[in-house]
């Protein structure tokens, strides 16, 4: 009598046809692929409807604009493509992420590494320990949990960074680690 099983497109591991999630990385079973699109979510809903400080936007496009990157709107703030060593590009969003205690409009750097699983959380939380700008988190894209690169600061806190600096290193530590969930494919 044979067994049917089910491969995970990601890391190739057997599955029974019950399980909705790959018992070995997480990715839903019957995908192909991560969702590239769900990074049109990554700067989602915010606490509030307009930054507390009404320059916040405008320091936000300021922000894009010191990139030097190409770069697009993309839901509530820009979508900036850094280009990386061996033709690969990484996104890179910047937008308008609410207040902080203190009522200081906050802006967020985020970039999409790949779909979550259950076996690499414990693994980023200790690089966490030793990164210097961002951090490794988990968002929920379109209903799925996404691992991040995420930087959050006050909108004049930011102001006198070298941005471009910050997008690009955001963009490396994100891009290193879809590489090593999507098995080398550039997806976000």
């Amino acid at each position: 009598m044979s067994i049917i099983v089910i491969s995970c497109a990601r890391c190739t591991a057997g599955n029974h046809p019950s399980i909705r999630f790959c018992s070995g990385c997480g990715l839903p079973l019957g995908a192909a692929q991560a969702d590239a699109g769900a990074a049109i979510d990554a700067l989602g809903p915010y606490e509030a409807p307009e930054p507390a400080d009404p320059d916040a936007n405008r320091m936000i496009r300021e922000f894009v604009s010191r990139t030097g990157l190409e770069a697009t709107s993309s839901g509530h703030g820009w979508r900036v493509v850094v280009p990386l060593q061996l033709d690969r590009k990484q996104a890179v969003y910047i937008g308008y992420a609410g207040v902080d205690p203190l009522g200081r409009s906050i802006v967020t750097f985020v970039s999409i590494c790949g779909t979550a699983n259950e076996r690499d959380p414990r693994i980023l939380l200790q690089l966490n320990a030793r990164m210097v700008e961002g951090h490794f988190a988990i968002k929920i894209l379109r209903g799925e949990e996404y691992f991040v690169v995420i930087q959050n600061m006050p909108v004049e806190s930011a102001y006198p960074l070298d941005i471009a600096g910050l997008v690009h290193r955001i963009a490396r530590t994100a891009d290193s680690l879809e590489d090593k969930l999507t098995r080398g494919r550039d997806l976000f």
